[in-house]
């Protein structure tokens, strides 16, 4: 089951019907494997993150609790009840570093709540923010299914049931980030058709469905606020609408998209009010291509019959 604050819209609908424990499509979890139900609140401002790591924590019994930023995951936390929490590191208002620092000085070292980290920025520097205010891990988008039941799994269930983990966590130098990308998209191909391989391996033709059409919803929706950053120079504005897209974009497969706009998200105040209107032009163009490419019936089956996408040869 899950939880989201606010008002349950269509497509979530769709996605709690389609994405419960036994639908035919699930996340492959090993058979001899059990994982301990646990209640894990996931805070993400993104849309289409939500709803995938919903996707892969229902599939394995976990109850869901979603928030849209870091007060509301606060709020919940406070409540009590929450096992662990899974916080994107970039959000609007109260981001994920900061979140997990209020908390942690909360706590006071009592009743150590696992907080794991996810962001699509794998860099050094951001693993040391994410170390510094007490996460006990980080994890980069796209997230793997497995890899995240497993750090469920440990940092929940370490003493009790540490044999459900049937393999050791993929570990980085500093033995606490993992990082998980998608197949490399063909020369020319708009769509990581690998990526949407994998999102039918957690749901179902109508989960690929309802995500397309959040998808398709939130470009719209930040193309307005985009438009009006580039009008008025509002490089911090600029940068969030670019980060938006980046991980909607990750999630759907739309590397180039994803790519471009990893780069402008960082892009410096001269560089930005020089080219500003330039940008916006590649980005709107890039958008429109993932949107147009998805919405294509090689991927979007209105009816829920097997397209190119989910067919096997």
């Amino acid at each position: 089951m899950r939880k989201l604050r606010g008002d349950v819209t269509p497509e979530q609908d769709i996605l709690r019907n389609r994405t419960g424990i036994g639908s035919t499509h699930r996340v492959e979890i090993p058979s001899a494997t059990r994982y301990t139900p646990k209640r894990v609140l996931v805070a993400d401002d993104n849309r289409t993150n939500r709803n995938v790591l919903a996707a892969i924590l229902e599939a394995a019994g976990h109850i869901v609790v979603m928030v849209t930023d870091g007060d509301e995951a606060l709020e919940e936390m406070k409540k009590g009840g929450i096992d662990i929490l899974l916080i994107d590191v970039n959000m609007p208002r109260l981001n994920g570093i900061d979140t997990c620092s209020i908390w942690r000085e909360r706590e006071g070292g009592r009743n150590h709540l696992p907080i794991i980290g996810i962001t699509a920025d794998a860099t050094s520097e951001t693993e040391i923010k994410c170390r510094s205010v007490g996460m006990d891990m980080r994890i980069t988008k796209p997230v793997d299914a497995q890899m995240l039941l497993n750090a469920i799994e440990k940092y929940c269930c370490a003493d009790t049931n540490e044999a459900a983990i049937p393999q050791p966590l993929p570990t980085d130098p500093l033995d606490e980030v993992a990082s998980i990308f998608g197949n490399i998209p063909a020369a020319g191909a708009p769509i990581d058709h690998g990526q949407i391989q994998y999102l039918l391996s957690i749901g179902d033709h109508a989960f690929v469905n309802a995500m397309i059409e959040g998808f398709v919803e939130d470009v719209e929706q930040t193309l307005g606020p985009l438009r009006k950053a580039v009008a008025e120079g509002d490089v911090s504005e600029f940068r969030f609408c670019a980060h938006a897209f980046k991980s909607s974009g990750n999630n759907m497969g739309a590397r180039s998209l994803s790519r471009l706009c990893g780069r402008l998200e960082k892009v410096s105040e001269t560089d930005f009010l020089e080219h500003r209107f330039a940008y916006l032009q590649e980005m709107e163009q890039e958008a429109a291509t993932a949107v147009d490419a998805l919405k294509s019936d090689v991927y979007f089956t209105p009816n829920g019959v097997n397209a190119q996408a989910g067919s096997t040869t």
